[in-house]
């Protein structure tokens, strides 16, 4: 297996959104969303068959992305009227903060990281009414640090990378147990993961599920895996897969990476989890988007110029 990385029993293997293992974090999950009485507005899962594997396909069931899927749940708990992200230049969550912001009525603000050239996500996002604010930076944790002090200056709820957040988890083990209700838990499931939001509440969900987790992106950091089992993907974050389904619609640098290992290495009857479909073209061309800035160059954020 050239390329292909498995870790095993290394101080990854924990889920700190399960400290209090699997089934009692699932118990613990659910009964935030039976509390408050939640109806998920998406439809269920679309599972097709695609070379002896069984696909989750939300591009299919959910065009805008699981995140807008996993991430309604915790948008009704929101008090603030102003949502404030960090939008890298490949990612679906700002386009799925996006949709969720238009669906409940609330002003998306992404702290964006200073380019020569906007990416299409984030003009993409542009396009979908997000504001942007761009400012030049040495490495995304600054970016994120940046994001939190305009959100208490504006008094804006800030979501952290990857939309991890207690109520986004519950909002993600209440669809998935939801739609493997009457149905028999995959023996294996495969998926990709950055931040390991899917990854982890996956594993809380089907708690005899072994998960196959395809990392595309940075180190994962302790707490991120849990049990899964992880490989790492031979290209960089924005380099597109190698191999990119025909069958279904899937993001090619992305999700496309996992399935690309699932489809060389996953057993017959295995599952696979793609989060989204490639994203819409945008209108919103480079050129009209001023995204390059100088270190020390606040013009987007005045309030916050030391």
């Amino acid at each position: 297996m050239k390329n292909l990385f498995e870790y095993k029993g290394n101080d990854l293997q924990i889920n700190k959104d399960a400290h209090d293992g699997d089934l009692a974090a699932l118990k613990r999950y659910l009964t935030i969303i039976d509390n408050c009485e939640f109806k998920s507005s998406f439809p269920p899962f679309k599972f097709q068959q695609v070379d002896g594997l069984t696909v989750i396909d939300e591009s299919a069931a959910c065009p805008v992305g699981a995140k807008a899927r996993f991430g309604e749940f915790f948008f009704t708990q929101i008090e603030e009227d102003e949502i404030v992200y960090v939008q890298p230049r490949q990612g679906f969550a700002g386009i799925s903060l996006a949709w969720l912001c238009k669906k409940y009525d609330k002003k998306l603000t992404l702290i964006m990281p200073s380019s020569k050239e906007a990416s299409s996500h984030q003009r993409l996002c542009i396009e979908l009414g997000a504001t942007p604010k761009f400012v030049r930076i040495a490495a995304m944790p600054n970016a994120n640090l940046i994001a939190q002090k305009y959100a208490r200056f504006h008094n804006a709820k800030y979501v952290p990378l990857g939309l991890q957040h207690r109520d986004v988890i519950a909002g993600a083990v209440s669809c998935i147990h939801e739609n493997f209700r009457d149905r028999e838990h995959p023996k294996k499931l495969w998926c990709v993961i950055s931040t390991g939001v899917l990854c982890r509440a996956l594993q809380i969900a089907l708690p005899e599920t072994e998960i196959h987790a395809v990392a595309v992106a940075r180190n994962i950091r302790q707490g991120e895996l849990g049990r899964a089992k992880f490989y790492s993907y031979h290209k960089t974050f924005s380099a597109k897969s190698d191999v990119v389904p025909e069958e279904f619609d899937c993001e090619p640098s992305y999700d496309s990476k996992g399935w690309d290992y699932a489809s060389k290495f996953a057993d017959e009857g295995d599952y696979f989890f793609s989060v989204a479909g490639k994203a819409p073209e945008t209108s919103v061309q480079p050129e009209n988007v001023d995204s390059q800035r100088d270190w020390g160059d606040f013009r987007d954020l005045p309030e916050l110029k030391l």
